[in-house]
């Protein structure tokens, strides 16, 4: 939970690696324990995992698909309110 607490905390439009987030939630050398517990995120839509990226720039994972994630973040980039979406 303190992870998720955590990841609500990324502005919008921003990206943190997880080692960023480690340092954040406190133990940074966790990384991996980070990216499992947000790996283990069911509510995606609230908790924005996706502004979580691997600390050399790649997407990591994402349970909705790495496109999907790369959509986000792009959105987010762009600016473009959700509620447009087609």
């Amino acid at each position: 939970m303190k992870v998720w607490d955590t990841i609500l905390t990324i502005p919008y439009g921003s990206m943190w690696s997880y080692k960023q987030l480690a340092k954040a939630v406190g133990n940074p050398n966790a990384s991996r324990a980070v990216g499992t517990a947000n790996g283990c995120n069911e509510i995606w839509i609230i908790v924005p995992c996706h502004r979580v990226i691997a600390s050399g720039g790649g997407l990591g994972g994402y349970g909705g698909g790495l496109d999907v994630k790369q959509k986000l973040l792009d959105i987010e980039k762009r600016d473009i309110p959700i509620h447009l979406l087609p």
